[in-house]
């Protein structure tokens, strides 16, 4: 073992570099696999501690050269003491290859407190002193240790300048101390910002010995200190990002030059990840146009929380054809007009997408105010709200692709009852029908003006287009849950953002390599999503949201259950209303056959120690599940959950568990 070559070590542990016991374990071996185990452990040091550790940063420190130690002690940011550090076996700050600001700040932090306690530093322990005083001495030791950091490592992998949540804590410390006799002004608050933010960040290219910055592949940023100007002199020396991660401050969105994060985007050779986070749409045009620079090399695009209101045109991402995932994720805005552009774009390398809308407190307000219209039957759809076990909803079932204008008409079109007095409406229901069979000639000829508009209203969808567009590439769709809005008097909950019938139709044609599918089933979209079910084979991950119509309805659980595909292994339900005991019975006695692995109710918060208990049982007959995800607000005990352990690997109170893939 002793003669096995250090290259191949430093590969296994290469694979072992997130799994800090065994890496420990091996540091213990003997020297040669000390050594060789040292620049794994100490590639991300920061995020293998799962809190702050202030004993991190006493080895920082002590690397830090005798002048750089005495300048901090005459700054009080020291004691004496440290002038006099130990020697240690490795110079550790080398091997950092991803490094992120937030940690360190925060491990200085945790440094600062503990010596403040034992008593290391002379610092006053008056509350407003210490306040504003261990802010000074943070910002700065957080930036000797950066000099010292950037000075040392060859190579730089990672970095994130990403300051916005300590942006809020400062704020914090200025609002809770703030003296009560001195009127807040902005100008203080923003002195305030200047000494004790980070503008500092500027300086990070130009420390001395900073040679690693060119070979950076991930850059991430967030914070409203620096404008984004730290983006453009990182532009002339990061050529070669392949990951990209911008996340707007409510500051930003209003101020911030997006000019600037621009220069960064279109700098780079072969940018392969971009996202955006919370981008306004004062700002966020600019940017989406830029990824023209970037077409042929990007393959994932994300938008997370960006706000679409406005005149913000996506025709710039129509380039990006090469695109293998694209995310909308609780995105304002995102209209059928927004994403019209999209539709005419072929992205057949497209295997994952996204489109979860979200809904502002304005909208939100107009729309509770907004009166119920009632329905018209000349020129508005409805669907049938009828049991699930009636002939209509067989019929349903059997007739995918039929639009019914009203009951009748739908249940004329299913008999198949051709006399002459209902020729008219049959040929109305049949002319709505993609497939068009058994036409009368005469009633189409009398209505085709009037419905050929109401079919192109119906069919041009965009979500359709791009999905048809995929040619079958699709293999993780994610169309967003239901969200319930609920108000104490006048509504009790109400639907948004549901997709459309059709779109599920479309999936169960275009998309047959599904692995992962997240949508929302209501009585109206049922017919179309167990069809979605029959035709993947291949799912393996499912996450819906139930309507309030169906919780109660014994047959569609028992038919859910039956028709959930064999390969499925991970299943999460959202039910909207009362989640009764019963309905447990109703699902998991009818679903024997599904080797589930993964099973999660993260909004059930009225699952008990009896819930749990048929869980339980379950889970033992099946021998295949290992992973239980609850509600937060559960009500299961802690005796409840340590029987339930001894079945299940993993049993979880945090809500809602997604497996990525990609």
């Amino acid at each position: 073992m002793l003669s096995f070559p250090r290259e191949c070590l430093e590969e296994v542990f290469h694979h072992l570099e997130y799994d800090k016991a065994t890496l420990y374990n091996c540091l213990l071996v003997n020297r040669f696999w000390c050594r060789s185990t040292v620049p794994s452990l100490w590639k991300r040091p920061f995020q293998l501690v799962k809190k702050p550790s202030p004993e991190l940063i006493e080895i920082y420190i002590s690397l830090l050269d005798n002048q750089v130690k005495n300048k901090l002690i005459s700054e009080g940011a020291l004691h004496i003491s440290y002038n006099s550090s130990p020697q240690r076996l490795f110079d550790y700050p080398i091997f950092l290859r991803e490094f992120r600001f937030d940690d360190l700040y925060d491990f200085v932090s945790a440094w600062l407190k503990d010596s403040c306690y034992q008593g290391k530093n002379e610092i006053k322990k008056e509350k407003e002193t210490v306040a504003f005083d261990d802010l000074r001495i943070t910002k700065i030791l957080v930036n000797e240790l950066c000099k010292l950091i950037l000075s040392k490592i060859p190579v730089i992998y990672s970095l994130s300048l990403n300051t916005q949540r300590l942006i809020g804590s400062i704020d914090i410390r200025f609002w809770s101390h703030h003296p009560n006799y001195i009127q807040y002004t902005p100008t203080s608050f923003e002195e305030f910002r200047n000494s004790y933010g980070f503008d500092d960040l500027l300086q990070l290219p130009s420390y001395a010995g900073a040679n690693c910055l060119p070979y950076l592949q991930r850059f991430e940023y967030g914070g409203d200190a620096t404008d984004g100007k730290i983006m453009q002199v990182l532009s002339t020396i990061c050529k070669n990002l392949n990951t990209l991660e911008i996340s707007f401050s409510s500051w930003q969105r209003k101020h911030a030059d997006p000019m600037m994060m621009l220069t960064l985007l279109q700098a780079q050779h072969s940018l392969k990840r971009m996202i955006l986070r919370r981008g306004g749409s004062n700002r966020l045009h600019i940017i989406i146009e830029g990824l023209k620079s970037q077409a042929n090399s990007l393959k994932y695009l994300e938008f997370n929380g960006a706000d679409f209101r406005g005149s913000i045109s996506l025709a710039a991402i129509s380039s990006c054809v090469n695109l293998e995932s694209l995310i909308f994720d609780k995105c304002l805005g995102l209209s059928d007009e927004i994403i019209e552009p999209l539709a005419n774009t072929s992205f057949r390398h497209l295997k994952k997408f996204v489109f979860r809308k979200s809904i502002g407190f304005r909208d939100l307000r107009n729309m509770l105010q907004q009166p119920q219209l009632p329905i018209s039957n000349n020129n508005t759809i409805y669907y049938n709200h009828s049991n699930i076990g009636n002939n209509s909803y067989n019929n349903n079932v059997n007739n995918i692709y039929n639009y019914n204008s009203n009951n009748s008409n739908n249940n004329n079109n299913n008999n198949n009852n051709n006399n002459n007095n209902n020729n008219n409406n049959n040929s109305n229901n049949n002319n709505n029908n993609f497939n068009n069979n058994n036409v009368n000639n005469n009633g189409r000829n009398n209505n085709k003006s009037n419905n050929s508009t109401r079919n192109q209203k119906l069919t041009i969808h965009p979500l359709v287009s791009i999905i048809q567009n995929t040619c079958g590439s699709l293999e993780d769709i994610r169309l967003g849950r239901k969200v319930y809005i609920r108000r104490p008097t006048s509504i009790v909950s109400q639907g948004l953002d549901g997709p459309p019938s059709l779109v599920l139709s479309t999936l169960s044609i275009y998309c047959p390599r599904l692995k992962v599918l997240e949508t929302h089933i209501s009585r109206d979209t049922l017919p179309h999503f167990l069809l979605l079910l029959e035709s993947n084979v291949y799912l393996e991950q499912l996450y819906i949201s139930i309507g309030s119509e169906l919780t109660e309805d014994e047959i569609f659980w028992k038919t859910l259950a039956q028709s959930l595909p064999l390969k499925l292994r991970n299943l999460m339900i959202v039910i909207e209303g009362t989640f009764w005991l019963i309905i447990l019975h109703w699902l998991l006695g009818n679903c024997i056959k599904i080797p589930l692995e993964t099973l999660q109710f993260p909004r059930s918060a009225c699952i008990d120690d009896e819930y749990l208990c048929v869980i339980t049982q379950y889970a033992k007959i099946m021998g295949t599940l290992k992973r239980l995800a609850l509600a937060k607000r559960s009500k299961v005990s802690s005796e409840g959950l340590r029987r339930a352990l001894v079945v299940f690997q993993s049993v979880t109170r945090t809500g809602e568990w997604f497996e990525e893939d990609y």
